[in-house]
């Protein structure tokens, strides 16, 4: 009987440990697949679906912009075609629960608003 208790035991431990590992990774992959299309809309240049993976209201310009405001004004001003061409291919970097992308002269931060990624905000890159 102790046996088993314990053989319960190890095995409800490799079943919590496998779960845990298996979230990261999953939150990995599906942040993969957001980039993948936030990258896809960056190199067509398409500020109706960036405007649309975008967390609004977001703050420009110490203004508060909606996706409308995002796709006229924003997309035009932050992602240059220098900008655009380097979020092409910047290596994502984990920041807590976000992720970053640097390219200069900005840094784009990521994270999920109810259960969806989204592009959260920017600031200036004091490195770029």
């Amino acid at each position: 009987m102790k046996r088993t208790m314990q053989a319960c035991i190890v095995l409800l431990l490799v079943f919590a440990c496998g779960i845990a590992a298996a979230q990261p990774m999953d939150a990995e992959a599906d942040f993969g697949a957001f980039l993948a299309r936030w990258r896809a809309a960056i190199v067509a240049n398409d500020a109706e679906a960036i405007a649309g993976m975008t967390q609004v209201p977001f703050l420009f310009e110490s203004e508060p912009h909606d996706r409308a405001d995002v796709a006229r004004m924003v997309v035009p001003a932050l992602l240059t075609a220098d900008v655009r061409r380097c979020l092409r291919t910047a290596p994502p970097l984990r920041e807590d629960d976000r992720y970053v992308l640097s390219c200069a002269p900005y840094l784009f931060y990521f994270g999920r608003v109810d259960g969806q990624w989204r592009w959260m905000e920017f600031a200036a890159d004091g490195e770029g």
